[in-house]
């Protein structure tokens, strides 16, 4: 069974996927997405930098705007790439692997920018990686487009864990340190001997830095898919059903 911690405004096609090959799930969300009312910038921007799936989702009623030539379009990692792609935007550059803002920092299409007018399309209250790094030699602004929210204990947590639990090979699913870390809170706020069985799960995420982050925090096996999408997902957990 894997604990899928994905807002459920977007579980969706991994909820699909997981049908698709006969793996059973129980939901167990996270966070919630909200969208922000937003006013677009009036001037033009030479880059424009996605931060995340959600920041395409949310900021696409906007891309007639955003886009106007010449400019070139960066994402933070190669999911939010691809969810670019899909929507028929041309992705000049992003991390082939790991999502992360240093790793498109250390891009010479990134690390070399300089005298640009730079847009960071994201949700509001990010790290500040970037626009720190980029507004010392760039104009730098955010367009944030949507709100995360952490969730509170719902009858859908409690009957999903105590489901989950039953289950003593069960998978959990990671998306960020932050989704993590929430989860971790509302297992203890639910049952808190559960914890421990929690962390002794098998553990799957999309990075190396959320590995690191789970193992610091107690997780023991803790696996990272070797492409950050949801067939990569899928696969890592078929070969743990193995």
């Amino acid at each position: 069974m894997v604990l899928l911690t994905r807002p459920l405004s977007q579980v969706g096609n991994l909820q699909s996927l997981l049908e698709d090959s006969d793996l059973d799930y129980v939901l167990f969300p996270a966070f919630e997405i909200n969208k922000i009312d937003t006013v677009l910038p009036s001037q033009r921007y030479d880059v424009i930098i996605f931060i995340s799936v959600n920041a395409v989702i949310y900021a696409e009623e906007y891309f007639s705007q955003l886009f106007v030539e010449p400019l070139k379009v960066f994402a933070v990692g190669p999911i939010t790439a691809k969810k670019l792609t899909d929507k028929g935007v041309k992705v000049d550059a992003y991390p082939l692997e790991n999502a992360s803002s240093q790793e498109l920092l250390a891009m010479p299409e990134c690390s070399e920018l300089a005298d640009k007018k730079v847009l960071i399309v994201r949700g509001k209250g990010g790290s500040e990686t970037l626009k720190n790094s980029l507004k010392v030699m760039n104009q730098v602004d955010y367009l944030e487009v949507y709100r995360r929210a952490a969730c509170e204990v719902s009858r859908l947590h409690v009957e999903s864990i105590e489901r989950f639990m039953q289950t003593p090979d069960g998978i959990v699913i990671a998306n960020s340190v932050e989704s993590l870390f929430n989860v971790v809170k509302l297992v203890k706020e639910i049952r808190l001997y559960h914890v421990d069985q929690l962390k002794s799960r098998t553990l799957v995420v999309l990075s190396e830095r959320i590995k690191v982050q789970a193992q610091s925090i107690g997780f023991k096996n803790v696996h990272v898919a070797r492409t950050p999408s949801d067939k990569g997902t899928i696969i890592e957990l078929l070969n743990h059903q193995k």
